[in-house]
């Protein structure tokens, strides 16, 4: 079972590369557009990782926590990527070619960002409510 959650979060992650490779457009350099897909995975990552963070300090979930904290911040990192870096990488790309203007693309990046914190604040409260259910399910077996 873990193998296929596993194949499921690196297949989630091709996803969020291609597509964010792909939007980024065929007049941005290589190097150009790996910087911003790594930049962006990265951003994403510490979003993620902060969050989970956040929403469980409270919480002891004692050995199994690194496995969990793992496995839902590696599942979530490319979920939020794909919402987020496709739209900003195509925005990016139509002002950089003179489709779009600064104003417009500012526009743009405050409705993500915006989107991106309702995102991260339901990932605050789910992750709250899972590790507390898996303490829960922990403390009833001991």
């Amino acid at each position: 079972m873990i193998l296929f959650i596993y194949i499921c979060i690196l297949v989630l992650n091709i996803l969020a590369i291609f597509f964010t490779y792909r939007f980024l457009g065929e007049d941005s350099e290589k190097k150009e557009k790996w910087i911003f897909i790594i930049v962006g995975v990265a951003v994403m990552y510490m979003l993620v990782t902060a969050i989970y963070w956040l929403s469980t300090k409270d919480i002891n979930l004692g050995e199994g926590a690194s496995t969990a904290k793992n496995l839902i911040t590696f599942a979530f990192v490319p979920v939020n990527a794909i919402v987020i870096l496709p739209p900003l990488a195509r925005s990016y790309n139509y002002a950089k070619i003179g489709k779009l203007g600064k104003d417009k693309l500012k526009n743009r990046a405050i409705l993500l960002a915006v989107i991106l914190l309702i995102i991260l604040i339901i990932e605050y409260i789910y992750f709250k409510n899972i590790q507390t259910g898996i303490l829960n399910i922990i403390s009833s077996k001991g």
